[in-house]
């Protein structure tokens, strides 16, 4: 009995309420801690102590050995004690599973030590805060508009979005300079960002994001040179083009100029050239000879 009753001095020696602040990764577990503080084992066959939230809604409950006896339906299968610890003080228990509308809840601990005169003590007090990792973002670069763009989704809460410059120097970009769009899905409740500044040539620019609840960033950087190309455009090889237009024009040019000297040459009755009289008999052979090519070009042009 002596021991007993030292145990519930104990307990009413401990402050009224530890104030403590966690933060819990959605789709994670956390760990809602708290201690006791005793220096003398407790016989948790006279124990009682439960975790509630702001509405009163209870977590997780162990009384003299059996658990979760009182637990309400919105924690079921997400909350788990620390059993072989709970004689030293241990009553912190992991919450696992964390959404969205966890955040800012305040958790209550609140213990009891059955004995000749019952003592209640409310040891513990945390508050709950949510984030999700922002991943690293996306930066591309249109060299057509000369700006660059910046993405990423699936953060909370509400992130800071930041760009450095670095030319000649190294500089944060201003508010008025960027675009930036940051919306919640209308689901999850998760952050998408889109953020754009405009860029020249030969710049370094980094996009940062910045979790308030977290005081994490995370950060991506591009090198905007002049041989950048804009994603998605695909070279085209204009040789064959260029063979096109010029080569076949000179063909043509050939074929037209060739076609008048025919004519010229043989006349425009279609290959039939006059031999007047056999007193030049040196230019009756040529002209005779001629006759007989023309004639026989004649010939070809009509058999095609």
């Amino acid at each position: 009995m002596a021991i007993l009753i030292l145990i519930s001095v104990l307990l009413l020696s401990a402050p009224a309420a530890s104030e403590n602040e966690v933060t819990g990764i959605i789709g994670e577990s956390v760990l809602l801690s708290c201690d006791l503080k005793s220096s003398t084992a407790i016989d948790t066959a006279r124990l009682r102590f439960h975790w509630q939230d702001e509405s009163e809604r209870v977590l997780y409950s162990f009384d003299k050995g059996e658990e979760n006896q009182h637990q309400d339906s919105l924690y079921t299968n997400r909350t788990k004690a620390f059993r072989s610890e709970m004689s030293s003080g241990n009553m912190s228990i992991k919450l696992s599973q964390v959404t969205l509308e966890d955040k800012q809840n305040v958790y209550r601990a609140f213990a009891t030590l059955f004995g000749e005169n019952d003592k209640h003590n409310h040891p513990c007090r945390t508050t709950l805060l949510v984030a999700a990792r922002f991943p690293t973002p996306s930066v591309t670069v249109n060299k057509t508009n000369m700006n660059s763009t910046c993405s990423t989704q699936g953060g909370y809460p509400r992130p800071m979005v930041t760009w450095t410059i670095q030319d000649r120097g190294n500089r944060t970009l201003d508010p008025w300079e960027v675009q930036t769009n940051i919306t919640p899905d209308s689901e999850s409740g998760l952050y998408s960002v889109w953020s754009q500044v405009n860029i020249t040539e030969n710049q370094t620019v980094t996009c940062h994001i910045f979790n308030p609840v977290l005081r994490e960033t995370v950060s991506n950087t591009t090198i905007v040179s002049p041989s950048d190309v804009q994603k998605g455009f695909t070279p085209i090889n204009i040789t064959p083009i260029i063979i096109t237009i010029v080569i076949i024009p000179v063909l043509i040019l050939f074929s037209i100029g060739g076609y008048f000297v025919y004519k010229k040459r043989c006349g425009a009755s279609g290959g039939t050239i006059k031999v007047e009289g056999n007193n030049h008999q040196r230019n009756g052979h040529v002209e005779t000879e001629l006759l007989d090519r023309c004639s026989r070009a004649s010939d070809n042009l009509e058999a095609d």
